[in-house]
């Protein structure tokens, strides 16, 4: 049986929030390794030279609104990705996860304040949902008064990932996705690289597990997933493929208690499903009712 192409596009969604579940366990480890802007900057140094060889279209006839699009991707998700590195130095991978996953509840809400839509029912209980989860979460480092800042940087990431989302979903319905994808990854690249001196001291220890993992998250988990994206959000809007996102903080429990053993409470389990929960409920179609 053939798959329509809205199904194989959420297929090749749920791939990539695979992968990307897995990452946060790869760069956790890495950053004993390398200082966390450098990180990011050859992660997407690696994976612009892969996504030109692979689309070289990408390259041609840039039309100037492309451009600026390509430009804001690339600032937003430059942003997110800092954020979270830096936050994933005083944070574990399972905590991370689920505070980055707030980015599709968000997605909605910024529609609401860029777009000027009225907001939904659905996002309100979201929301309503999500806050409470992300205090159960955190519970037992807001008892003893120890947020990190990790958690704070991974908040704002979240909200910079809504945007990410946002804004692909919109831009691919105008613009070249090839095109797209080209500035979006060498623009963060760009941007990253730039950041080192204003943000850290760059370090570096090039062992050959930090060689690997640089290679897995700038080929697969940054070029082969941020492709899968673009391209697949042609065939479905920004609320459904953020729907998809939500299993992203479950794949990377999974990784975390599985490489890293690091298991998460009760407690913190329950924190995470009302995020979870808030999310599919931010995402719920209700049948308008008809009218006689």
């Amino acid at each position: 049986m053939k798959l329509s192409k809205p199904v194989r596009a959420d297929i090749a969604l749920i791939v990539a929030t695979f992968v990307w579940g897995g990452t946060f366990v790869v760069v956790k480890q890495s950053l004993a390794l390398v200082s966390p802007v450098l990180l990011v900057a050859l992660r997407f140094w690696l994976a612009t030279l892969v996504i030109v060889i692979l689309i070289p279209a990408g390259l041609r006839n840039i039309p100037r609104t492309t451009l600026l699009q390509g430009t804001a991707l690339s600032l937003v998700l430059t942003g997110g990705l800092i954020f979270q590195t830096i936050g994933l130095v005083s944070t574990e991978p399972s905590y991370s996860a689920f505070i980055t996953s707030l980015s599709v509840l968000l997605v909605p809400l910024l529609g609401v304040v860029i777009y000027k839509h009225r907001p939904r029912p659905q996002t309100i209980a979201g929301v309503m949902l999500a806050v409470p989860g992300l205090f159960l979460l955190l519970a037992s480092r807001m008892s003893e008064f120890r947020i990190h800042t990790g958690e704070l940087l991974t908040l704002a990431a979240a909200v910079l990932y809504g945007f990410q989302i946002l804004f692909v979903g919109r831009f691919v319905s105008t613009s070249d996705y090839r095109q797209l994808m080209v500035l979006q990854m060498g623009g963060t690249a760009v941007f990253s690289t730039v950041a080192i001196p204003l943000i850290e001291r760059p370090r570096i220890d090039p062992t050959p597990g930090l060689v690997l993992a640089i290679i897995l998250t700038g080929v697969l988990a940054t070029a082969f997933t941020y492709y899968v994206q673009v391209r697949a959000q042609r065939l479905t809007t920004a609320n459904h493929a953020a729907l998809i996102f939500s299993l992203e903080p479950f794949f990377a429990a999974l990784f975390a208690f599985w490489i890293m053993g690091h298991g998460l409470t009760a407690r913190e389990w329950i924190g995470g499903a009302f995020i979870v929960v808030g999310i599919l409920a931010s995402e719920l179609q209700i049948p308008q009712a008809k009218r006689r």
